[in-house]
């Protein structure tokens, strides 16, 4: 009988390590999926902060191209090129 007795504390054992196991295991995921969670929301960000980076980049140089456009227009006209010369 006392080998019965050993056989079933060595299981009773292993079954708290397992249970110990999993809890621990359940831990660390819970942990990992809220550094996870946290890590979508600031690259959301930078991708929403790089998309308004973007927006800003196209208009200044819509203005750049629309103030080179105006000096060609300006260059074009008659009389500006011999002025420009002179002085």
């Amino acid at each position: 009988m006392s080998i019965a007795f050993e056989k079933f504390a060595e299981l009773e054992t292993r079954i708290l390590r397992t249970v110990e196991l999993v809890k621990t295991t359940r831990q660390e995921k819970d942990a990992l999926e809220k550094e996870l969670a946290g890590s979508r929301s600031e690259i959301a960000a930078l991708k929403r902060e790089v998309d308004e980076l973007k927006r800003e980049r196209d208009l200044v140089k819509n203005k750049v191209e629309a103030l080179l456009e105006s000096l060609a227009e300006i260059e074009d006209e008659p009389g500006v090129a011999t002025e420009a010369a002179a002085n």
